[in-house]
């Protein structure tokens, strides 16, 4: 299956070779960015690493996409977007961080707080209920099955765009697979660190995103295994645009309305302020990177002249009506709320209402909310009404049963957001293959796709997602000497029949036995195959991060988390992270220390050449148009 697929993606790029030979660098037009967030400035990043100019519209007046901060007058920043990440899944956003002055704080998910959880609707406020003694043992058994079930099953096709494939165990609900896998803890455990961040209800929500979210550095350190780091992801975004960006411009408050891909180059159109009103401007491009959600509203509001193939793949992306505000309020620092639900199964309610409020700052009385809105339409003002009013009935110390809550007032909301959230595809879109599809448009009318879509809405899949779709522009030299090392005969069964060319090659690569016309490839061509199309390897090699079935676990804590934010357990003791092997993992400071070991697959080199091959394949096709 792997190798079918990946092989077609070649045939886009022999197609090419065959209609157009490429201009001089000096009279090509710059790839147009829309969308200044994580995936727009890596995707830049990447662009002017190559020498490829690039130029950057954004609608917002800051960078950073939806991570953006509200700062008080003593400098405290409060996030309205990402703030906690993990050394070991956030490789991408550390190599970021590490070109910054940014600075990052040990956090402690487990045990930090007390948690209460209130009814949005008349303001009752209850502690909220420790865990039974059955339920924190079934969590411990079953932590340790997870870890080995991702590692497994799941890591082979956590890639960018899931090239890999999206089986359909992973299309069901994440609440579904959990059954299917015979966990009952974890799913209950799941419900409100997936809900009340922005990810929707987990008895909805396809279990491909659950677990590319919940990966076992995530989820173990939930339970206080490790810590993770705080930090101000809007100026490390600043900053590396500023240092890292020097020769790629960077338009803000510009909107694009108009893109028009009718000729041979594309061609934005734009409004940037003037005064009290605003001047339109235009900008021809080599290619343009999307990089913002790409449902229907957004798409039609930049003024895409989409196509039908982009249509029946975009129309299908649905986001989550998320909020996030910093508001003055009397939270003590180490206390916490959520919204009360009426099943530990369930969700609270998406009314719009504030599911999490939670003071980050001991020096600030500032503290943050998320709001989780419905999935038909709610207007902003709407939303920020529900939040006054439900934080006006607790708006107090709720250890403290006596004392009466403060009003809200509207001054006290020093800032609030509405974000278009977590672009994903449903269940049945998934079973119909949608990023297959979605893939296929990856260069079509010179259009490029990055954004949470490209994998999970948080920072690090947003980086890798804007990464992935300049890889191809980084090595289309490589593919094209692949493609044009092809003889004729072997083109013209590749473009007859992309799938059997592809088996062929993949028993040929696999019994050792390559062509000739393969043989005689440079060698620096074969070894960056690896790099550009990774493979999956077989279970037995893979190193799985275990915990121990001694751990006891204790009290579970809603806590945000990198973008998203994060169930915890409090009181982990007598555990440990170890890989299979029962070496223990590495765990190093954010700044400047090194990585945790992976626990992830070995990739095979024989096989990441041939799935590296296999994406020649795809671009055959295109050199005989």
């Amino acid at each position: 299956m792997k190798g079918t697929s990946t092989w077609a993606l070649l045939l886009p790029l022999l197609s090419l070779t065959a209609v157009a030979l490429p201009q001089p660098r000096h009279e090509k037009p710059p790839v147009c960015i829309i969308g200044a967030g994580p995936s727009g400035l890596s995707a830049a990043g990447k662009l002017e690493e190559k020498g490829i100019k690039a130029m950057i519209f954004d609608k917002q007046e800051e960078v950073g996409g939806k991570c953006q901060a509200w700062y008080d007058e003593q400098g405290n920043f409060h996030p309205l977007g990402a703030a906690f990440f993990s050394n070991a899944t956030y490789t991408e956003t550390l190599n970021i961080l590490r070109t910054t002055n940014v600075t990052s704080t040990p956090f402690a998910l487990a045990g930090a707080r007390d948690m209460f959880r209130y009814n949005y609707t008349d303001g009752a406020i209850q502690p909220n209920p420790s865990l039974i003694p059955q339920f924190q043992a079934a969590v411990a058994a079953e932590i340790p099955r997870y870890v080995t079930l991702w590692n497994q099953r799941f890591r082979p096709y956590s890639v960018p765009a899931y090239k890999n494939g999206t089986p359909d165990e992973f299309t069901v609900s994440g609440s579904e697979w959990f059954r299917q896998n015979n966990f009952t803890a974890l799913p209950i455990l799941l419900v409100n660190p997936v809900a009340l961040y922005g990810y929707g209800d987990i008895n909805i929500v396809p279990a491909l995103y659950i677990l590319q979210y919940f990966t076992p550095d995530i989820l173990t350190a939930f339970i206080g295994l490790h810590e993770v780091y705080y930090m101000d992801f809007h100026k490390m975004f600043v900053e590396y645009a500023a240092s890292q960006l020097c020769k790629t411009p960077i338009k803000k408050s510009a909107e694009v309305r108009c893109i028009d891909r009718s000729g041979e180059n594309p061609v934005i159109k734009y409004t940037e302020p003037c005064g009290n009103f605003y001047e339109w401007r235009k900008q021809e491009c080599s290619s343009i990177i999307f990089a913002f959600p790409p449902n229907i509203e957004n798409l039609e509001r930049a003024g895409l002249d989409i196509t039908e193939k982009e249509y029946n793949v975009f129309a299908n992306v649905s986001t989550i009506q998320y909020y996030s505000s910093a508001v003055e309020f009397d939270l003590p620092f180490s206390v916490s709320y959520i919204a009360n639900s009426t099943s530990p199964a369930l969700p609270p309610p998406n009314d719009g209402e504030p599911v999490a409020v939670l003071r980050l700052d001991q020096q600030s009385n500032v503290s943050v909310a998320w709001s989780w809105g419905p999935y038909e339409f709610q207007t902003e003002e709407a939303a920020r009404r529900l939040l006054q009013k439900s934080l006006s009935e607790i708006n107090k110390d709720p250890r403290n049963a006596t004392e009466k809550p403060q009003p809200v007032t509207d001054s006290d909301i020093k800032a609030f957001r509405k974000w278009d959230y977590f672009p994903h595809f449903d269940s049945q879109p998934l079973k119909n293959g949608a990023y297959s599809k979605f893939n296929c448009l990856q260069g079509h009318k010179k259009s490029y796709w990055a954004s949470g879509l490209n994998g999970m809405e948080i920072v690090e899949w947003a980086v890798r997602g804007g990464q992935n779709v300049v890889d191809p522009e980084q090595s289309k030299s490589v593919l094209m000497v692949l493609a044009t090392a092809l003889p004729s005969d072997a083109r013209s069964s590749a473009i007859a029949s992309p799938s059997a060319f592809a088996a062929d090659m993949s028993s040929a690569l696999a019994a050792g036995n390559p062509p000739g016309w393969y043989a005689s490839m440079p060698a620096d061509v074969k070894s960056i195959l690896p790099m550009l199309y990774p493979a999956t390897a077989e279970a037995t090699t893979t190193p799985v991060a275990v915990v121990s079935s001694t751990a006891v676990i204790g009290s579970i804590s809603a806590m945000p988390t990198a973008g998203a934010n994060s169930t915890a357990i409090s009181a982990v003791h007598s555990a440990t992270l170890s890989s299979a092997d029962g070496t223990q993992s590495a765990h190093h400071s954010a700044t400047g220390s090194p990585v945790p070991q992976s626990t992830g697959a070995a990739s095979h080199a024989k096989a990441a050449v041939g799935a590296g091959l296999a994406g020649v394949a795809g671009f055959v096709a295109m050199l005989a148009l």
